[in-house]
């Protein structure tokens, strides 16, 4: 794989993996604010908590998608990429902890609005 076109996949999974953690963030808040504002009727927690189970699963996915295609990526460099302060920090990355960290935001904070939206 051309070293250009590596960096340019990188690059296009860091910036899905940044969306995906921006649309939690901006969930997150938007499910604070209108919980903050009034209650919400039986039938609208409901539907608001599967709503929110589904796109946390989504975004979970992207994000774990993302990850894991970052980390197979490391075997796609050529020697003189590798031999880069990059490419040696890009190949001792520990993606296995990155991808907890992940599950627990990206599952976590599903968890957490759903339990806030119900509470």
């Amino acid at each position: 794989m051309e070293q250009s076109e590596l960096r340019s996949w990188i690059d296009h999974r860091a910036e899905m993996l940044w969306v995906c953690l921006k649309c939690l963030v901006a969930m997150i808040v938007g499910i604070a604010l209108a919980i903050s504002w009034g209650s919400l009727s039986d039938n609208a927690q409901l539907a608001l908590s599967i709503a929110v189970a589904l796109v946390g699963l989504f975004l979970w996915f992207g994000s774990h998608g993302a990850i894991m295609d970052i980390a197979a990526m490391r075997s796609d460099m050529d020697e003189g990429l590798a031999s880069t302060t990059f490419g040696q920090q890009f190949a001792k990355a520990p993606f296995p902890v990155y991808l907890i960290l992940n599950a627990l935001t990206m599952l976590g904070g599903s968890v957490m609005l759903i339990i806030m939206i119900n509470a």
